[in-house]
Formats: C-alpha cells, sequence, structure tokens
C-alpha cells in the first residue's frame, strides 16, 4: 500500500531530474562560461550596461585616434570603451554581413565580446533552431559570443562559441552551420574582422578592450 502512495511522488521526482538534465544539456555553454567567470572572480562589479555599446560616428573616430597613438605617439598599449570596441567592430565586419544585422551592440566580457543585434531570419538553417523555427519572425534578437584576435595586421578573427535567438541557445556543435548559413559563406567557427594595421594584440575585460601596438625594433 505504501509503495503505491509513493509511486506518483517517485515518479513526479523522476520527471523533474528529466527535466533539470535537460535544462543542463540545453544551457550547458551558458553554466560553463558562468561557472568559469564566477571561478575566475574578477569583473564581476561591472554591469552589463556598463560592459555594453553602441557603434557611432564619434566612437570609431575615438577609436581611430587610440589605435594611430600606437605608432605615431610610440604608446605601448591603448584601452578602448565598449562603444569604441563596438564600432570598430561595426566597421570591420563584412559590409554584406553588416547589413543583415540592426540594432548591433557589443558587450565586453572577460576574454570576449558578445555581439547582440536583430538578425535577418532568411538564411537560419531550421534544423539548428528547432521548433523555434515555426515561429521565427523576419528578424530575430541574437547574442553569440567568443574571443576576438588579431590573425595578421590588418586582420582579426571573432571566434563565435555559443550563439542565442531570442532566449533559446544553439548547441554548440551547430553554431559554425548556422553561422556559415546566417552569413552566406562556406561552414566556419570564426567571422572576420578588418582591423587597423597597428594592433598586434587583443585583451578583452568587462571594463574595457586593451590594444597591444605591434612591437618596436
Amino acid at each position: 500500500m505504501m509503495g503505491c502512495l509513493t509511486a506518483p511522488f517517485r515518479l513526479i521526482g523522476c520527471l523533474g531530474l528529466i527535466l533539470a538534465l535537460g535544462f543542463g544539456w540545453l544551457y550547458r555553454d551558458r553554466l560553463l562560461r558562468e561557472g568559469r567567470r564566477l571561478i575566475g572572480g574578477g569583473a564581476a562589479t561591472v554591469t552589463a550596461a556598463e560592459s555594453t555599446g553602441r557603434p557611432g560616428v564619434r566612437a570609431l573616430k575615438s577609436a581611430r585616434a587610440k589605435v594611430d597613438s600606437l605608432s605615431v605617439a610610440r604608446a605601448d598599449s591603448v584601452v578602448l570603451t565598449p562603444a569604441e570596441v563596438a564600432s570598430l567592430v561595426g566597421n570591420g565586419l563584412d559590409p554584406a554581413v553588416r547589413r543583415e544585422l540592426d540594432s548591433l551592440q557589443v558587450r565586453l566580457l572577460d576574454g570576449e565580446i558578445a555581439l547582440l543585434a536583430r538578425l535577418r531570419t532568411a538564411r537560419l538553417p531550421r534544423e539548428a533552431v528547432g521548433p523555434l523555427s515555426l515561429a521565427l519572425r523576419d528578424t530575430e534578437p541574437i547574442e553569440a559570443a567568443g574571443p576576438i584576435r588579431v590573425v595578421e595586421p590588418g586582420r582579426g578573427e571573432w571566434a563565435v562559441r555559443s550563439f542565442r535567438i531570442r532566449e533559446f541557445p544553439v548547441p554548440a556543435d551547430l553554431v559554425p552551420g548556422l553561422l556559415a548559413r546566417a552569413l552566406g559563406r562556406p561552414r566556419q567557427d570564426a567571422v572576420p574582422v578588418g582591423m587597423p594595421a597597428g594592433i598586434a594584440e587583443i585583451r578583452v575585460r568587462p571594463d574595457g578592450a586593451t590594444l597591444y601596438g605591434v612591437p618596436r625594433e
């Protein structure tokens, strides 16, 4: 009798465990990122608003002036604000890619940048977004994040590690294919970003991005 009474509770417990495991698997990339952030400590005091910037003409001009100082004023490094980083990244994207993104913002994370925008969804592979594909609008809010680095003078790349549409994360193994389809390119893990030639290295933190110049001889 007691076993019969407790059976529904055991069933509910099993269903709850299954849901928790499913949630953990679906959001595994975000959980790992948050875990690394908590373990690393660091920039927890910087709010999302403070670390987020929008591209603009004035911010782009300021960013370029700082980059010029790496060679003209022979400074070792300069620090860009989130708006200046957003302006450099937005300006460095391929024009065809940039046209697919509305309301662009860039958020500085610990070692990564997150790009927030509204993306035209016509090119999104339906298999990557699952059931959400049935409810996709012409444009959807997306957030993609990953490290950005200088590949060679004048050329950088942004390696996308996570991709989210609305509040729904795309599994990490499907991100390269989704990225390729969304940008109309072959399968790839990184987005090319043009950069001023005077930058040798970028180190990103929530309170600013430090650019290092090419070592002087």
